[in-house]
Formats: C-alpha cells, sequence, structure tokens
C-alpha cells in the first residue's frame, strides 16, 4: 500500500527544467523517475524563515549517516528535521555528497554553452516563490548513483532507477519545495540523456 492514498496536485517536469511548490506541515511528496536513470535535485526551504533549509551538511552528522535512508529525517541548517522519507521503491541512492550542476561546472567540462543547470534551475524557482534567497545551496540528489570509494574517491555512475521508480517525503515543517530534473549530459549522472520526472503531492 502507498503511503499516500490521496494525490492533491501532479507536476509533470520536463527534462533539464525545475518546479516548486508550497506546502503544510504533514504533507506528502512523492518524486518519480519516468523513464528510468533520471536524478531529482531537491532543496526544500521553511515557509518561517527562508534562511533555514535543508542541509545536506548538517544531516549527515544528525542521522550519522551519507544520506537519509528510509524512516530517516533530512535536517536544516538550524539542526531541526525537514522533511522524512518514508517511502522508498528505489535502489535507494539518494547523494549528499555533490554540489548542484552549475555554468561553471560545464564549462570545466567542455559543454556547450549556455547549458541549463540546476543551479539556475533552483533560482528561476526562487523567483517565481518571491523568495530572496541567494548563494549557492548544496541539493539532495534523489537518485543519484554517486559511489564513494574506500579510498576516498568518487566514482559517477548512471543511476540504477528504473521507469516508474519513486520516493516519498513527508514535509515536518511549512515549507517551500524546489526540484530540478537534472540536466548533466556531459557524464553518466543522468545515464547520458536527461529525462522528464513527476512531482505529486498529496496526504
Amino acid at each position: 500500500m502507498s503511503a499516500m492514498t490521496t494525490v492533491d496536485q501532479v507536476m509533470h517536469v520536463q527534462a533539464r527544467t525545475g518546479t516548486s511548490v508550497t506546502v503544510n506541515k504533514g504533507a506528502l511528496l512523492r518524486f518519480t523517475d519516468l523513464q528510468g536513470a533520471q536524478p531529482i535535485d531537491l532543496w526544500v526551504f521553511s515557509h518561517e524563515n527562508n534562511w533555514e533549509f535543508l542541509s545536506p551538511e548538517h544531516t549527515r552528522p544528525s542521522i550519522s549517516k551519507l544520506y537519509p535512508r528510509l524512516g530517516d529525517a533530512a535536517y536544516t541548517n538550524y539542526r531541526r528535521p525537514i522533511v522524512t522519507l518514508i517511502e522508498d521503491n528505489s535502489p535507494g541512492q539518494h547523494d549528499m555528497e555533490f554540489a548542484a550542476c552549475d555554468q561553471a561546472r560545464y564549462i570545466e567540462l567542455g559543454a556547450p554553452m549556455p547549458h541549463a543547470s540546476c543551479q539556475d534551475n533552483l533560482h528561476i524557482q526562487l523567483k517565481n516563490l518571491g523568495l530572496d534567497v541567494k548563494g549557492v545551496i548544496q541539493p539532495w540528489n534523489l537518485f543519484t548513483n554517486f559511489l564513494l570509494n574506500p579510498d576516498g574517491s568518487f566514482e559517477v555512475k548512471a543511476p540504477e532507477t528504473k521507469s516508474g521508480d519513486n520516493c516519498t517525503i513527508r514535509a515536518e515543517m511549512d515549507c517551500h519545495v524546489v526540484i530540478s530534473a537534472c540536466p548533466q549530459d556531459m557524464n553518466d549522472t543522468c545515464g547520458g540523456t536527461p529525462t522528464d520526472v513527476q512531482l505529486e503531492v498529496g496526504r
């Protein structure tokens, strides 16, 4: 049985673009990889204080893991739980180590410019939400297969998600949620070709 029993809103997010939504505490958000091997960059901002937001660097010590697993919360830069992973119908690869892709990263990789990026998608959505939040904020990278080796090196591998794989989080406070269907096409982050994703909001 799905954790979400009532769907109030469905958002189809085209590859390389983003979307956003404001939800109340207790709302459920389900993220679906529609075609497989497609990461979703996720940011969450407190409605009460927009400078309190989901923080990977604060989450890791709070849960003593590299990223949340089923039943774990993600924490804010004020060290409060902001969302909890309550259902995971995916391989469970949800990186919290890598920054969002940005223009500088694509220049570094030799991409033709301009190039869509998760960081740009974030700031487009912040503007749409009317939030005056600037700076480089690290996302929670859902469905992202970045492997940490024993020697401390990283490998970027294609996600193991298949079409329809999904996960659901519960909002632990009133918050603004921003996602980006990652446009990375210069390595295996998206399996080579970015594709569409879906966001559902419900109860």
